[in-house]
């Protein structure tokens, strides 16, 4: 069976700017959580940055042996080859997760069975320990990320006045989360890629 991944933005997601300060830091929370998670998935960072200046940047912020590889210079139109990436390291899509805090630019550009949770979307930043913990909501419902996601359509309420243009394409359907399942869920469609991707907002 392949290896269940997680594949980490860089900038604004792993070291966010503070929204008080305009300082960037580390996510709130990865020293504790990051090795937890850690044991449960394979981690990587994908950037747009230069993989050098990436691993300099992680290693200042003592960052950088939380994670496999570093993957950089991922430049498109849309998204990022996560799919190629997972296939290269014998990773799994469908138990796997990106997670980024841009739309357009943190979602699968050539896979529609990665889930992308995107965080750091308020005036305060993401906790990391939030991150695990939708991994364990996430579980409970279903054995693939897709899968659960579909189930935790159920189980949140429609917002249809989130849905229209995002960031180059359009969020053609929005649930938010009720209590127990406190995060929105939405359906991402580009005219640059095939299918929907599925987004979880932290």
């Amino acid at each position: 069976m392949s290896d269940p991944a997680l594949l980490w933005d860089m900038a604004g997601t792993l070291i966010p700017y503070d929204p008080e300060t305009g300082r960037a830091g580390v996510l709130p929370g990865c020293d504790e959580y990051l090795p937890e998670i850690g044991k449960e998935f394979r981690m990587f960072v994908t950037t747009g940055d230069g993989c050098g200046s990436a691993r300099a940047v992680l290693r200042g912020f003592d960052l950088l042996d939380h994670f496999e590889e570093i993957y950089g210079d991922l430049f498109a139109p849309v998204g990022k080859p996560y799919g190629a990436i997972l296939k290269t390291v014998g990773g799994d899509p469908e138990r796997s997760l990106a997670v980024g805090d841009r739309l357009r630019a943190d979602v699968a550009a050539d896979t529609d069975r990665v889930v992308t949770v995107l965080i750091n979307q308020g005036e305060q930043l993401t906790n990391c320990a939030r991150v695990g913990f939708l991994i364990r909501q996430l579980r409970k419902r279903g054995k693939s990320f897709p899968d659960a996601f579909d189930v935790a359509l159920a189980e949140t309420t429609p917002d249809p006045e989130r849905e229209g243009p995002a960031q180059g394409g359009e969020i053609v359907q929005a649930h938010r989360g009720k209590e127990g399942f406190g995060v929105n869920l939405w359906l991402f469609r580009h005219s640059l890629l095939n299918g929907d991707r599925r987004v979880v907002v932290i």
